[in-house]
């Protein structure tokens, strides 16, 4: 049935919009007549021209309550069409509306979810797909949503753990500017033609250099930092700082736990779905969001493809730690591949947070006490030639 979009005026006098279903563009007309409403505008319904990215809150929300009405019996259109009221006038609602259509029409979801591959990536495509296949929707569903729910939670954790150390980080350098700026040219004047301490006379020193060197200074940084924006997602770069990071102590074990987290975690749930382990190797390669381990992530499948065992290739990449590997080749033994992984998983998410709590509470003592350091320095090289000055006036 075609579905056409109207905006009309209530009785109340009251503007009104929405869709609605009929067979033809007339007894669309007639349904709204019937609502007593005065149509203003009624046109064929049209899919979005361009893709909508939905925000990750609103995929988790939808995937939830599908979960539950699926769960509670209801057909996946009824379902649609349940939520697609709920989400009138969001952002994700013109979304779920031509999902809805696309379904009437006969199309699996996993099809019509590739339209919006922005918003729903290929793991998540997948899985429903499988669903499809096994006819296990809202378990999938219900699987999808606890996925979403963990991947949100890790990506807080770590935000939250730099935002700290950059926040005091900048009100470090907030605070060093407006001393240098302006408190110790204030102070200069008083110093003139006395014998200074070394270190009041190093800090007037880069004070005076900071100023006439400022407009360039500031150009020189602007400079980098456009050089950076403009090539930091150069393939080249993403290598090299992909293997620096790997190379620098304590950064290494947090990339190496996070990436572990989100590939296991995405492999076991997609093997659990029913997703062959080359599809589902694919796949979870895709959400590492690291080329180092992308790579061999890569590599592995070539040869998992010619027979072999996929932990026995993983241990030949010098990237992934010998625990996962020896975990794997237990569990492909048992052909328990999916719960190992789930297990590594959140071992390993586990480890994470507990680390990120560790090194905030560090941070927040070290960035403070160089903060403390710094100004106090300043402080003192400019309070230092004081007692001379005092007693000078004496």
């Amino acid at each position: 049935m075609p579905l056409y979009t109207y905006k009309a005026v209530s009785k109340l006098g009251r503007n009104q919009s929405g869709y609605v279903e009929a067979d033809s563009f007339e007894m669309a007309k007639e349904k709204l007549r019937a609502q007593k409403l005065l149509v203003t505008l009624l046109k064929d319904f049209q899919r979005p021209a361009k893709e909508i990215k939905l925000k990750p809150s609103i995929v988790l929300t939808l995937t939830h309550d599908l979960a539950q009405l699926l769960k509670a019996g209801l057909p996946l259109y009824d379902s649609l069409l349940m939520i697609e009221e709920k989400y009138r006038g969001t952002q994700g609602h013109l979304v779920i509306l031509d999902l809805c259509d696309q379904v009437k029409h006969g199309m699996q979801l996993s099809s019509a979810l590739k339209r919006y591959q922005k918003s729903f990536d290929g793991v998540y495509i997948a899985m429903v797909a499988a669903g499809e296949r096994s006819g296990s929707l809202a378990e999938i569903f219900e699987e999808l949503a606890v996925l979403i729910q963990k991947a949100s939670k890790l990506k807080k954790q770590i935000t939250t753990a730099l935002i700290y150390p950059a926040f005091i980080g900048s009100f470090c350098l907030i605070v060093v500017s407006v001393l240098l700026f302006f408190l110790v040219p204030s102070m200069a004047q008083l110093f003139e033609g006395h014998r200074l301490h070394p270190m009041t006379a190093a800090v007037l020193g880069l004070s005076n250099w900071l100023q006439n060197w400022a407009v360039l200074l500031g150009s020189v940084i602007a400079c980098i930092g456009c050089g950076l924006a403009c090539f930091w997602k150069k393939p080249r770069l993403v290598q090299w700082r992909a293997r620096m990071g790997l190379h620098t102590p304590i950064v290494k074990d947090f990339i190496t736990q996070a990436v572990m987290v989100r590939f296991c975690r995405t492999l076991g749930r997609l093997m659990e779905s029913g997703v062959p382990l080359l599809e589902g190797l694919n796949l979870a390669k895709s959400v590492m969001q690291h080329p180092v381990f992308e790579q061999a992530i890569t590599k592995s499948a070539e040869r998992v493809v010619e027979g072999s065992g996929l932990s026995e290739e993983l241990k030949k990449q010098r990237c992934f730690p010998k625990q996962v590997t020896r975990m794997l080749a237990i569990a492909e033994e048992s052909g328990s591949s999916s719960e190992m992984l789930g297990h590594i998983a959140e071992c390993y998410s586990n480890d994470l947070e507990k680390n990120l709590m560790r090194l905030t509470a560090y941070l927040q003592p070290v960035i403070l006490l160089v903060l403390g350091l710094i100004v106090g320095v300043i402080l003192l090289a400019v309070l230092l030639p004081l007692t001379d000055v005092s007693s000078f006036l004496e």
